[in-house]
């Protein structure tokens, strides 16, 4: 019996794959294998491949799409804040947020919030800045700040000073004096007046601060004020 018909006889799985007669003399014992392997699976890897690169062209059409999308929605965003004023430009605002891409965002937000705060909605500003909050950097320590300030100014200065404690051993020192002027003023609102003290005197002992002249009057008026009994 030949050996094409031992082959022939064989299950189609079993089967070996036939090295091509011209690269018989040139195919080591130790590669045979491989080369069998690749030889029976040519398709296979080569759909693999096929894969891949449409994989990456897919990545690069995807980055194009989005960087399209993010200079599209930063020119409506434009519009909006060139157009509308007021309690239209809030609602405007909040409509596009809801569908705006993520690179766009952050600068949505912080318009939200700066549009709220003029409107006096600090209610709607607080939760803008909140959400924008969670941003890297100096943009997640001012969007911390603005939201005390919102909480303040919508009577709520106990939240505020909770807000502004909790920021102000996390950043620089110059953010810190920033903090800290805003944390002595919510303090004195909020009755805390030895917290507002602390803080004046914080400033006038750091190098960076200004205004320590100011300050030093403030920190002297409140203890005045707490010693005839916090009138």
């Amino acid at each position: 019996m030949s050996e094409n018909t031992i082959r022939k006889g064989l299950p189609r799985a079993q089967q070996q794959p036939v090295i091509p007669q011209p690269l018989q003399g040139e195919v080591s014992g130790e590669a045979a294998p491989l080369l069998r392997f690749v030889l029976d699976n040519a398709r296979t890897i080569a759909a693999g491949l096929g894969v891949l690169v449409l994989a990456a062209g897919a990545g690069a059409g995807y980055r194009w799409w989005a960087a399209e999308k993010a200079r599209e929605a930063q020119a409506e965003l434009g519009m909006i804040t060139v157009a509308k004023t007021g309690a239209d430009r809030v609602q405007a605002l909040e409509a596009f947020l809801a569908k705006a891409p993520s690179g766009v965002r952050n600068a949505v937000l912080l318009d939200l919030a700066a549009a709220a705060m003029e409107l006096k909605d600090y209610d709607k500003a607080a939760s803008a800045w909140e959400r924008l909050a969670a941003a890297d950097g100096a943009t997640g320590v001012v969007a911390r700040i603005g939201r005390a300030q919102a909480l303040s100014q919508a009577g709520k200065d106990a939240e505020a000073l909770t807000v502004l404690e909790g920021l102000e051993n996390s950043v620089s020192e110059i953010s810190r004096n920033a903090v800290r002027g805003q944390l002595a003023v919510v303090a004195e609102r909020a009755g805390k007046l030895d917290r507002a003290v602390a803080a004046y005197e914080q400033l006038m002992a750091t190098e960076s601060a200004g205004n320590k002249d100011y300050f030093k009057s403030r920190a002297a008026a409140l203890k005045a004020r707490m010693q005839k009994g916090g009138a």
